[in-house]
């Protein structure tokens, strides 16, 4: 499986995108979870699996208006708290609402969170899922990505 989803988005040839996505907090990620699990939760430090239809994400590339439902993708995580770390496994559906060519909402999905007890789950699963800048950074992803493989359809792809 592929180790780099750009690559495998841009030079892909079959019907499903399959990759991994390492997933890390930036500073500022890393102290806002520690400050919404009042100190216990250090880090997270995350490795997504892909797989998802290539005809899904062309929709979601080519709408205006449309609402981006990823099915559940599974991840591993090891999870650094004041204590000890240690190893959990999750599901990521993104969701990303589109309205008038912009992502206009959008949440992670995160779900399913198994090895740890809901003590130390709920506040990982309720900071992903809801703090406003992986929300943000969702969306500017998407939108980035979107007008780049638009651009890149309209253009050809570049010769080197």
């Amino acid at each position: 499986m592929s180790e780099d989803c750009f690559d495998e988005l841009e030079n892909g040839q079959g019907a499903e995108i399959a990759c991994l996505v390492p997933l890390r907090l930036s500073d500022t990620e890393r102290t806002e979870l520690e400050t919404g699990s009042r100190g216990y939760v250090k880090d997270v430090a995350c490795t997504l699996t892909v797989r998802i239809s290539r005809a899904t994400i062309a929709e979601a590339i080519s709408a205006a208006d449309h609402v981006f439902e990823s099915p559940e993708q599974p991840v591993t995580c090891t999870v650094t708290t004041h204590k000890s770390r240690f190893d959990v496994t999750a599901t990521f559906a993104p969701r990303i609402v589109f309205k008038n060519d912009a992502a206009v909402e959008a949440t992670p999905g995160l779900a399913n969170v198994k090895g740890v007890n809901r003590a130390i789950s709920w506040p990982v699963v309720m900071f992903v899922n809801r703090w406003p800048s992986i929300r943000t950074g969702l969306m500017q992803v998407a939108d980035a990505y979107r007008r780049h493989a638009r651009g890149r359809h309209e253009n050809g792809p570049s010769k080197p």
